[in-house]
């Protein structure tokens, strides 16, 4: 595995030369700092995009395009990671070994021509692609109050008030009306006038083609020199309890854990293995054991650490009946992680992430991150990565569990019996 990094000042280019995958995948990622009023928009135009362009005005033009590409795929993934909005603008494509050699200069043309060709005109989009991609964000975004504990979490999240860990990553239902043609094309050129712009390539191809190619067909020209900050602003907070009633049959709880004034080794290594004790592990963790195992409460209950919003999340789904006695064995979870943690959980949760650390080169989206998360200086090399996560001790857990509050308890509380 060959790995380089050049920086062309108005893009980053990142290429992986590994022979792990019969196809070759490519991302154009834009990143920014995260603005709650954009996150709609961006969704828009990202999918408008993918609609087509002015040479290949319909679905179905595209479509052949790809087959004709060996069944290449074009997508887009939008996601928030603390303060920074990413999104990636991909294709995938079989490598020449198994397809021929044109595919690497159709390949990346498609995906150009679809970045700087759009169907555009008179500095406006297709209206009719522009009110179908909105017609599908608005029942997307409507969908949520049909699964219950991910309109519990983001309904926690609004508890921490405008801050951007409570921006939901694909927008508001309210934003759509105010998005046209016009407006969407004024976003467009903006995302090209401000985004960073990375552009990372991991197969078994001639990378120098491969740069080479680029450079042919991309035509980002503007160098950008603004802060992009990934952290979310870390501050102490007072607890806050909330409750809805909904006609669920189960009760939806969630609970939002405050981290605050971590060291960078807290952040980076302890942290991670506090919340795979916690809950982000197997079923033996503690809070399945008492919630789940001993008291049979739920079938699922879940921590995740939010690393970049200094936040851990729990979630979980109850009996109505059983909300009082799930929230004082959550509690009581949180608290054992401050005194009392054995050497089989330390060690348990030690083998699951370094597993799922030498796993990492078995996804090129994986790579991608991490490639993402060392340029930023935020994460260290895998080498060193290995070595910290086995240097943590129960000591170092307990030290940090004291530096964890709770901040949210939301309950979406169900109202329904299930004899009704």
């Amino acid at each position: 595995m060959l790995i380089n990094n050049k920086n062309y000042g108005s893009y980053n280019l990142h290429t992986i030369k590994t022979d792990r995958f019969k196809t070759c995948h490519v991302e154009l990622m834009f990143r920014n700092n995260v603005n709650v009023e954009e996150l709609t928009i961006r969704n828009v135009l990202f999918d408008t995009l993918l609609e087509g362009s002015k040479n290949y005005e319909t679905n179905r033009l595209l479509n052949l395009k790809l087959q004709d590409l060996y069944n290449a795929s074009v997508y887009s993934v939008t996601s928030k990671v603390g303060n920074m909005i990413l999104t990636s603008f991909c294709i995938d494509f079989l490598v020449p070994k198994y397809s021929d050699e044109e595919i690497i200069d159709e390949s990346f043309k498609l995906l150009f021509e679809l970045i700087f060709n759009p169907l555009v005109t008179n500095n406006e989009f297709d209206k009719e692609k522009v009110d179908y991609v909105k017609i599908k964000l608005e029942s997307e975004l409507k969908s949520i109050v049909e699964h219950p504990r991910k309109a519990a979490i983001i309904d926690a999240f609004k508890t921490l008030g405008n801050c951007p860990t409570s921006y939901e990553t694909n927008g508001r239902v309210e934003d759509l009306p105010k998005i046209n043609q016009s407006n969407l094309y004024d976003y467009y050129e903006n995302v090209l006038k401000n985004d960073y712009i990375d552009i990372y390539v991991i197969g078994n191809l001639d990378m120098d083609k491969v740069d080479k190619t680029i450079k042919k067909y991309q035509q980002f020209d503007i160098i950008k020199t603004h802060d992009v900050n990934v952290y979310v602003k870390n501050e102490k907070r007072k607890l806050i309890k909330e409750t809805k009633t909904t006609n669920y049959f189960q009760t939806n709880l969630v609970f939002l854990l405050n981290l605050y004034n971590l060291t960078d080794f807290e952040k980076k290594y302890v942290a991670n293995l506090y919340n795979i004790i916690l809950g982000g592990g197997s079923l033996q963790t503690k809070l399945s054991k008492k919630l789940r195992i001993d008291n049979s409460l739920c079938y699922n209950v879940q921590s995740s650490y939010m690393k970049y919003d200094n936040m851990i999340l729990i979630s979980t789904g109850v009996d109505v009946s059983g909300e009082a006695k799930a929230i004082k064995l959550i509690k009581d979870a949180i608290n054992e992680m401050k005194t009392t943690i054995t050497d089989e959980e330390l060690s348990e949760a030690k083998e699951l992430i370094l597993t799922s650390l030498k796993m990492t080169e078995d996804s090129p989206s994986r790579m991608v991150d991490n490639l993402l998360y060392h340029d930023l200086g935020l994460i260290d090399v895998l080498e060193e990565r290995l070595v910290n996560f086995k240097k943590v001790t129960k000591e170092d857990i307990y030290n940090l569990a004291n530096k964890i509050n709770i901040c949210t308890i939301y309950s979406l509380k169900g109202s329904l019996n299930e004899t009704n």
